[in-house]
């Protein structure tokens, strides 16, 4: 997963880049990167760790110019750079091209080579994607992009005409943002806010938007099917003050709360939340429900995202060491506790619900805000190996087999047509693969 911004501003825009692209760090912590057009060359900087740890704002603030891209990244160094007879250009993305290594053996059977890279037999998929857009020019690569892969993306690149931002089939989130002084492309609308910027609109799938001086110009749109949202961006990834296709995040998630507390109610004295991603169900079952909405997890301020960490063990570590639980308010008492999703179910058998009974809990509900996860994801998010997942390594199909094995006195997950209505969108819209729904 990534986050990435591009900005034209009338004044220097580094600084509104900068914050711009921080404000998407929970969409990725591992790289940093960022480039601007000064005196008509591209500067660029990128570094492993958080934009903000790394940053050096003294030296930034001096960096004149009007265009820039910047990006967070879970997975590879961005942004990367190309030279080719169309231009020079950086690029940062956000997504999964899952046919990697087809598409690299295809790229080199037709004598194009790649350098600088300590292992040889590894390439990014955004050097890869890099290459595809040098070979045919900006637009033209784009939509040989959407041909040659299998996968899906969102992309900005910078280049001296403007900021190129592109959208594949839906599942990778972009969305376009201005203010009187400047016209910005983000993965996320949380990033507008405090910048003083206006939603415009999402980038539809398909299309290639230039932003320049000129503002926002649609340069091609692609016809590409089927289009399929990221309905997990709803469910856990996007930050709650983000509106995503129209959707607000916290509104998707205090719906899903209520459905949970109208299809699986029961008698209880809380209802609390594996923050921060539960928050928002658990307000919407507290609302519906009449059952008092109390913390009982306290999130660590400085811990990061457990889903996003890149190994098992790295993901275990930190989901120990970002919840602090207050006993004095758990001894006692019958939970309702809500989680975004269980995925490999290793946090909730061996830290959530023993923490829970150990401080004296009576009784621990879990009502998850989507559907029991049954197959990995192929588009850009951590799970990337099926064998992996709870639904498959333990074999548990039925919602019984899966309580017991947490340790949970009953256990309720929201359904497809939830997410559905939540969302205001029809199944056939959403990506549901994850969920064992083609």
């Amino acid at each position: 997963m990534s986050g990435i911004f591009g900005i034209y501003s009338k004044k220097d825009c580094i600084i509104d880049l900068v914050w711009g692209t921080s404000y998407l760090q929970h969409r990725g912590q591992k790289y940093c990167g960022w480039a601007v057009i000064k005196d008509d060359k591209m500067v660029y900087d990128h570094h492993k760790g958080k934009l903000r740890e790394k940053i050096d704002f003294d030296k930034v603030k001096c960096i004149e110019g009007n265009l820039g891209i910047g990006v967070v990244s879970s997975g590879d160094r961005q942004p990367v750079s190309e030279l080719s007879k169309y231009g020079e250009f950086l690029l940062a993305y956000d997504g999964n091209v899952m046919s990697a290594g087809e598409l690299k053996e295809d790229l080199l059977g037709e004598g194009h080579s790649f350098t600088g890279h300590f292992d040889p037999t590894y390439i990014p998929d955004n050097v890869l994607i890099g290459k595809i857009l040098a070979l045919n020019g900006p637009v033209d690569g784009i939509e040989q992009l959407s041909k040659r892969v299998k996968g899906d993306y969102s992309l900005v690149l910078l280049t001296k005409a403007g900021v190129i931002a592109a959208r594949g089939w839906g599942r990778k989130p972009l969305i376009l943002g201005r203010s009187e002084d400047s016209y910005v492309v983000s993965s996320e609308s949380c990033a507008f806010t405090n910048l003083s910027l206006e939603i415009v609109r999402d980038v539809k799938p398909g299309e290639i938007v230039l932003i320049n001086k000129d503002g926002f110009g649609t340069l091609k749109q692609l016809n590409l099917n089927p289009i399929k949202y990221g309905t997990f961006e709803w469910v856990y990834t996007a930050n709650v003050a983000s509106i995503i296709d129209g959707v607000s995040v916290e509104e998707f998630r205090n719906d899903i709360g209520a459905m949970l507390a109208e299809r699986y109610p029961v008698d209880a004295d809380l209802v609390s939340e594996i923050p921060n991603s539960g928050i928002g169900y658990a307000l919407g079952y507290a609302m519906a429900s009449g059952i008092p909405h109390i913390r009982i997890f306290i999130k660590y301020d400085y811990a990061d995202r457990s889903f996003t960490q890149g190994t098992q063990e790295e993901r275990q570590e930190e989901a120990k060491r970002k919840l602090l639980p207050l006993t004095s308010l758990i001894r006692g008492k019958r939970i309702v506790i809500t989680d975004d999703s269980i995925v490999r179910g290793t946090q909730t058998k061996e830290s959530h619900v023993p923490r829970l009974k150990e401080a004296g809990a009576r009784e621990v509900h879990a009502r998850i805000g989507c559907p029991l996860l049954r197959d990995k994801c192929g588009y850009g998010k951590t799970t990337k190996k099926k064998e992996e997942i709870l639904y498959v390594k333990m074999g548990m199909s039925r919602d019984e087999d899966v309580k017991r094995f947490l340790g949970l006195d009953s256990i309720g997950f929201a359904l497809p047509e939830d997410l559905a209505k939540a969302s205001g969108k029809s199944l056939g819209e959403l990506c549901l693969s994850c969920w064992g729904i083609s």
